[in-house]
């Protein structure tokens, strides 16, 4: 799961992403979802062959 700080904390700037590892686990990273530092990103959807070309036209 990654994460997007929405307030600063600790070492993290407003704006940054970083992976669940990073700030300590999946529980620290849903600690600080809860209580309103950061937020989840949503998962990266793979394109699949055709989807790719379609979205460049």
């Amino acid at each position: 799961m990654k994460i997007r700080f929405v307030k600063a904390y600790t070492h993290y700037e407003v704006g940054k992403v970083v992976d669940e590892l990073e700030v300590g686990g999946a529980t620290m990273a849903k600690g600080l979802i809860n209580l309103g530092l950061a937020e989840e990103m949503p998962e990266e959807k793979v394109a699949k062959k055709g989807e790719k070309a379609a979205a460049a036209e």
